[in-house]
């Protein structure tokens, strides 16, 4: 199962939800049937984490690597069985990029818990952000078992 998280620009929301999910995964010693990564909905030029998502990270003990932003590509839906997006404007540009949706590939991440919000961007410590990501990659995971 390959799976791609997205955000506007592939430094905070997406990777956060990609080390949550390998994270996740790791616990339950899934790692070899898993593809996690993440991307940008818009232009990136390979900027690092966001360091408050990579202390809010540290602070949960979520092990994360070092990362550098991209923008999805068309080939990435080709590659990538669910693209998992962040807020409803990603949906949009990424549907633009990919020439729309025609395997219903593209989600809205908190739709696995039910709900149709956006993960927010949440700079007071991060932790509605995180919050929000840990229910929906958990609630994505237990929608493939």
């Amino acid at each position: 199962m390959k799976i791609l998280f997205v955000c506007s620009g592939n430094t905070g929301r997406s990777p956060m939800a990609e080390f949550v999910l390998k994270n996740l995964v790791a616990q339950k010693n899934l790692e070899k049937i898993f593809y996690i990564s993440s991307a940008a909905s818009k232009p990136t030029s390979g900027e690092k984490l966001h360091e408050g998502i990579a202390k809010k990270l540290r602070d949960e003990n979520i092990p994360y690597t070092e990362h550098f932003s991209r923008q999805i590509t068309p080939d990435d839906y080709k590659i990538f069985d669910k693209i998992i997006c962040m807020d409803d404007e990603n949906i949009e540009q990424v549907k633009n990029i990919c020439g729309g949706d025609p395997q219903n590939k593209i989600k809205l991440l908190l739709s696995y818990c039910g709900e149709n919000n956006n993960i927010p961007w949440d700079k007071n410590g991060f932790n509605k952000t995180f919050d929000d990501i840990l229910r929906g990659c958990n609630a994505l995971l237990d929608s493939l078992k």
